[in-house]
């Protein structure tokens, strides 16, 4: 795994390209959105929890890698995501509105997939772009 290799995965994460993303991981994959507390056991959870992102009306999300570390057993993507609002976020009224925020995401792979995912970001900054 590799800067090219994180760049292609976070590329993917659009309605179009979610079935090529979630190909990247192991069926028995451990996820963790540490920021909203919130875990995904198994492959089905890890779909379940990514359709929220790219359903239609949930607006725009990008992630831009911006570096990676790590080796065949495990790393670090670390990333940007803006984010075009649809609704409502993190209970405050967000539609129209873009945010910014930095994120990283430590990752463990077995046979060249992701097994296991800890996602970190700063959800207070999100909030304070949205009271702006």
């Amino acid at each position: 795994m590799n800067l090219a290799w994180a760049k292609e995965w976070l590329g993917n994460f659009t309605a179009a390209g979610i079935e090529k993303v979630l190909s990247m991981y192991a069926e028995d994959v451990q996820f963790e959105d540490v920021t909203f507390a919130h875990r995904c056991n198994g492959i089905a959870e890890l779909r379940k929890f990514f359709a929220g992102l790219t359903a239609p009306g949930a607006g725009e999300h990008v992630f831009t890698v911006t570096a990676y570390t790590g080796n065949e057993t495990g790393g670090a993507v670390e990333w940007t995501w803006t984010a075009k609002h649809a609704g409502d976020f993190l209970g405050i009224p967000a539609k129209g509105k873009e945010t910014t925020v930095k994120g990283v995401s430590v990752l463990t792979f077995k046979n060249g997939k992701i097994a296991s995912q800890h996602d970190y970001w700063d959800a207070n900054s999100v909030i304070q772009q949205l009271k702006q």
